[in-house]
């Protein structure tokens, strides 16, 4: 059950990041959005959209690296949070959820002493 918790966080997580590359591309009028993004801002939210449905596609299918692309899109998503912080900011309540399982599965590749 907190696989399927955990999946359905990133995969609405990582579909909000759509919002960014609509509004920068001007596909849609996207109101939430207040501040301006970048057509290069906008290719980045699209990228970690995509980052967080590959992470849910290797969890999924327990494929050891899920954790890599998983912190990779966390990291990302969070620079672009504080870029549209006044518009983005509660994207970092999902990032924190995100990020325990991730660091959970990156103590668990560490060596024993």
């Amino acid at each position: 059950m907190q696989k399927v918790i955990l999946s359905f966080v990133i995969i609405i997580h990582g579909l909000i990041h759509l919002l960014g590359f609509v509004k920068a591309f001007d596909l849609a009028p996207v109101e939430q959005l207040t501040e301006d993004i970048s057509k290069t801002a906008g290719m980045f939210w699209l990228v970690v959209c995509i980052l967080f449905l590959v992470t849910v596609f290797l969890y999924f299918t327990q494929n050891d690296i899920w954790w890599m692309v998983g912190a990779v899109a966390v990291v990302v998503s969070q620079l672009l949070i504080i870029l549209s912080w006044s518009d983005a900011k509660y994207g970092t309540i999902a990032n924190i959820i995100i990020a325990i399982p991730i660091i959970m599965a990156i103590a668990g590749q560490l060596p024993e002493n």
